[in-house]
């Protein structure tokens, strides 16, 4: 290992031992979103939320913008995560808790996304409530959801209008 490399790495094991000694009120929490921050640059690399890309290597390593605990530099799937986030499902909001991937996404994100996908997917409701069923039946099992917020779920999935021909 080179001394350059290491003197980086000695230098980011201090910053974050010091970021996580300070006390709550003094740590800076930055909102990340171009909607309601667009003119912030939380991951200061001089290109404001509203038209950051993410695409670039952050300047420090280590930050979280979004506090998901995921750095930015690894954040790439979902950099604006809003930890603890319900879903929505028709006019349904759930609580499925705070996990969050590898990725920097959110079970909220996942799901949400899958639930677009059995949406664009279904030529009928019943074709959607399938692929509702099948999606929560998986992550149920891998115990990413309880059987209580499969339940849910499913149950607001049926009761949406997703693949439902408008009534004239």
């Amino acid at each position: 290992m080179s001394i350059n490399k290491l003197v980086v790495l000695i230098a980011a094991f201090m910053l974050a031992s010091f970021l996580g000694s300070m006390p709550v009120a003094a740590q800076v929490v930055c909102d990340p979103s171009p909607i309601t921050n667009p003119t912030g640059d939380c991951d200061l690399d001089g290109i404001p939320n509203s038209v950051d890309t993410c695409d670039n290597l952050d300047p420090n390593p280590l930050l979280d913008c979004d506090g998901d605990g995921v750095p930015n530099s690894v954040d790439q799937e979902c950099p604006y995560t809003i930890v603890g986030a319900d879903l929505v499902v028709g006019a349904c909001t759930i609580d499925v808790g705070t996990a969050i991937f590898s990725t920097g996404c959110s079970l909220t994100e996942v799901l949400s996304e899958d639930l677009d996908d059995c949406a664009e997917g279904a030529t009928n409701h019943g074709k959607y409530v399938s692929c509702v069923a099948k999606v929560t039946n998986a992550l149920k099992k891998q115990k990413m959801i309880t059987g209580k917020q499969k339940g849910q779920i499913q149950s607001c999935a049926a009761q949406s209008d997703v693949g439902k021909k408008p009534k004239p």
